[in-house]
């Protein structure tokens, strides 16, 4: 923290500190933006994956009943039901990463907010300081 200091140099410190608070700001919209696309995603991929496990399901079912009739249709029924819980499998790996994605974003929006409030009490200091010593420049 600068005590005394010229105006200049108290006005170089204030446009620097708005300058990073703008680049916070800027940073902090762009997390937003990514988290609130990553719970799309996740959503999303949490639809298909529901989807695929009512496919398997259906599927076993269908096992079931054509056993009895075909042996060629149920290794067929199987290769399905083997490709949608390996998808289902692919799905669910993916929402976990992208769930610790969003977990991640969302510290970092945090730290960024500290950030944030930190540099606006800075800036305010700074603005108190560079009126001081402007009023004390007039006097």
């Amino acid at each position: 923290v600068i005590l005394g200091g010229s105006e200049e140099n108290l006005k170089k410190i204030l446009s620097e500190k708005s300058a990073q608070f703008e680049e916070s700001t800027e940073t902090n919209s762009k997390l937003e933006s990514a988290l609130s696309e990553a719970n799309d995603t996740i959503t999303t991929l949490q639809s298909e994956v529901s989807s695929s496990a009512e496919k398997i399901k259906f599927v076993s079912e269908d096992i079931v009943n054509v056993r009895s009739d075909n042996v060629r249709l149920v290794e067929r029924a199987n290769q399905l039901e083997s490709s949608f819980t390996d998808s289902s499998k692919q799905l669910s790996i993916e929402v976990t990463h992208l769930q610790e994605t969003v977990y991640t974003l969302e510290d970092s929006k945090s730290a960024l907010s500290d950030e944030l409030q930190h540099a606006k009490e800075r800036i305010v200091e700074l603005e108190e300081k560079l009126t001081y010593k402007q009023s004390k420049a007039i006097e």
